[in-house]
């Protein structure tokens, strides 16, 4: 005959009280945490007319897109490199998610991941920075007169602010930009400020052309979505800009249609053909709808010019 093991009264009771503590806890913790979705860090991006960007990355990983960012190592590689041995970090695989804000008050970055906390402190004092304990740590970066700074949101969640004040860092704090746009479900999305329409100088010619097309839109959010009609391509760049009204939106529709045919002639002009690897083929392939007043605009991103990305 087996012998039932019984667990005493009170010791049954003390582990009662140490789960419902654990649980109590765990969900007071849950409560307090400032980033539980992906609009919450855009919503810690200080508020101020900037260019937002915001990028999924577990996402990309998951369908195999990280080679959009894979180019986006910094140009001075050797300090990239040294950065990712002294602290052990690498964005293409420590981070699920960013958003980040470009102004004329600098450049702000939440993102949320895995991060090695003590390292990071240690780079930074050991480049003649700073740190306040557990809160913000500041360096000096190469460019005179601006400071890299950063801060732990939470323990997964990190702010870094690259701009002329040294302790920038510290505007990435909860609920300094009430975000006016629905959440954007798409993996990256590009929500383009007024300035940088008003002043696309630094753009390539043909989206600078674009831009100050769209200089009348209200909004103007650029984003990356699976392909709907074109069964070659990679996935799809779609535009949704907002204009004051529906006759200005059916104004800016015409205008990028006759920029696009331009395009097209232009490169007939010179014996060309839209090429599917660089932007020629990406631009000419741009189609145009309007809905009351919001312009949308496609296009197919195909798999040569990711190729050439690379």
């Amino acid at each position: 005959m087996t012998a039932r093991f019984r667990l005493p009264p009170w010791l049954f009771l003390l582990a009662l009280a140490a789960v419902v503590a654990a649980l109590l806890y765990s969900i007071d913790l849950y409560r307090h945490r400032f980033v539980r979705s992906n609009s919450d860090l855009v919503r810690l991006l200080p508020p101020g007319d900037s260019t937002i960007f915001f990028a999924n990355f577990s996402v990309l990983r998951k369908a195999g897109m990280m080679r959009l960012v894979s180019g986006a190592k910094p140009a001075e590689e050797k300090d990239y490199d040294d950065f990712i041995r002294q602290t052990h970090f690498n964005y293409q695989s420590d981070i699920d998610a960013l958003a980040a804000a470009v102004g004329s008050n600098g450049m702000f970055f939440v993102a949320r991941g895995r991060f090695d906390w003590d390292s990071l402190q240690r780079y930074a004092i050991s480049h003649g920075g700073s740190c306040q304990g557990n809160e913000l740590c500041r360096v000096q970066t190469s460019r005179p007169g601006h400071w890299a700074s950063f801060l732990a949101i939470q323990s997964d969640v990190i702010g870094l602010a690259v701009a002329g004040n040294n302790s920038a860092a510290g505007l990435l704090r909860p609920t300094a930009r009430q975000y006016g746009q629905p959440e954007i479900a798409a993996p990256v999305w590009v929500d383009v400020s007024r300035e940088l329409l008003k002043s696309p100088g630094q753009m390539p010619l043909p989206l600078r052309i674009f831009a100050i097309t769209l200089q009348s839109a209200e909004s103007v959010i650029a984003s990356l979505e699976p392909p709907e009609k074109d069964d070659h391509a990679a996935f799809e760049i779609r535009l949704d800009a907002v204009c004051p009204n529906s006759v200005t939106a059916e104004t800016t529709r015409n205008q990028m249609e006759l920029q696009t045919k331009l395009l097209k002639l232009e490169l007939a002009r010179e014996h060309q053909q839209p090429n599917p690897a660089d932007l020629t083929g990406l631009l000419t392939s741009g189609s145009f709808q309007v809905a009351g007043r919001r312009v949308v605009g496609t296009w197919p991103v195909r798999n040569e010019l990711l190729k050439t990305l690379q």
